[in-house]
């Protein structure tokens, strides 16, 4: 068995520290899993979207950009105690509880982060991902990912080929989160779709669609290299969002762009795309979002930005738009995002742009937080 276990713990705002952390005992149905990699996103650095469900936020609260890392919390509340972070995860089961059936020591794995109770209302009717009564990895009191070690029950582990690296399997969690708001949006063959932030989720949003068969993808975001990126490989057309101007109320600059972008991508002006999709949080982009959508469309929030936002209530009523929000996964969204990247469906090689030891977990923090990298990966046993 391990002689150490070293992990990245969050222990004030702006400093994290990696030291050797106590490990649980393996219970009868939990695993032990010897963590290779780990990805990091913005919720590592923003406390997750979970805390929205759990968290009162009034309208005068401070925006969800307040990161975990900046702050040692989110909005008014704050973390008790120090708490190791991480919950994009994948590695080796090296012990198995006396109940364990379907899971054996040497099968690769990837940890499903958000540890849903099975028992309430939303859990038995399938939606999991908003359980009442979550667990998440990462989210105190549950100690995240980001260390050697990791134990917790089978349920929560998807067994992933020997065809992905390690790499690419620490990047499943967020595909996963990609294919439940492909579900939601029920993305299909000869769709047209525009994707607002060419972040990590937004382009995997991207990657998903065009495995799916979606016909047409529009990218947008404020970062050129971004949406340059995005053009590179998945998306048939990109767009800078212009500035709005101070004179310009949010119909009026969401009508011009709309008819810009449409009329390069060959799409009536008139009409619009079948789903837009909202990655980035910016409000103009929400706006922009539902003047794209055509008349019986799908508009999907994934984003987050401040706790309240104007919205164009009129619109969405006059096109009779389908107004959806997107979070986490659900049952099967690992084993489909482990299929489409096994069958090269997906490739998320393209995606990661820098590689950490574990020892430099406070360097990969910081090129997340800047914003210099789209991917993050660690690698938990390089210490």
């Amino acid at each position: 068995m391990q002689a150490s276990n070293y992990a990245c713990v969050l222990t004030n705002a702006l400093s994290v520290e990696v030291k050797e952390v106590p490990l649980p005992n393996v219970g009868r149905e939990d695993v032990m899993v010897k963590i290779e990699s780990t990805g990091i996103c913005g919720s590592d650095v923003c406390w997750l979207v979970s805390l929205i469900l759990r968290l009162l936020i009034s309208a005068d609260a401070e925006p969800i950009q307040l990161h975990l890392y900046n702050h040692f919390g989110f909005g008014k509340a704050r973390m008790k105690s120090p708490n190791v972070l991480g919950h994009e995860s994948a590695g080796t089961v090296v012990e198995v509880g006396p109940d364990v059936k379907d899971v054996a020591i040497g099968d690769r794995v990837c940890i499903e982060p958000t540890m849903f109770c099975r028992r309430c209302y939303n859990c038995k009717i399938g939606k999991t991902n908003v359980c009442r009564n979550f667990r998440q990895a990462g989210m105190e009191p549950t100690p995240g990912t980001l260390q050697q070690y990791y134990v917790c029950e089978s349920d929560f582990v998807v067994k992933v080929p020997d065809s992905l690296s390690w790499e690419e399997a620490g990047c499943i969690q967020p595909l996963a989160i990609a294919v439940q708001l492909a579900k939601r949006a029920k993305f299909a063959a000869g769709q047209t779709v525009a994707v607002f932030g060419c972040g990590p989720l937004g382009a995997l949003v991207m990657a998903t669609a065009r495995a799916y068969g979606v016909s047409k993808i529009i990218a947008i975001d404020i970062s050129q290299k971004r949406v340059d990126f995005a053009r590179s490989i998945w998306a048939d057309y990109s767009f800078i969002s212009p500035q709005k101007e101070v004179h310009q109320d949010y119909p009026d600059w969401a009508a011009a762009f709309k008819t810009e972008v449409m009329n390069d991508a060959g799409i009536d002006p008139l009409w619009g795309v079948d789903v837009a999709v909202e990655a980035s949080g910016a409000e103009s982009c929400m706006h922009a979002g539902v003047a794209f959508t055509r008349s019986g469309g799908t508009y999907i929030q994934a984003g987050l930005g401040r706790a309240i936002n104007s919205f164009p209530t009129v619109e969405i009523v006059a096109k009779e738009l389908d107004v959806l929000g997107s979070v986490r996964y659900t049952a099967g969204c690992f084993q489909t995002a482990i299929d489409l990247v096994a069958s090269s469906k997906v490739d998320l090689k393209p995606l990661i742009t820098a590689v950490f030891p574990l020892a430099r977990s406070a360097e990969a923090l910081e090129a997340v937080r800047k914003g210099d990298d789209l991917k993050v990966v660690i690698m938990n046993q390089q210490i």
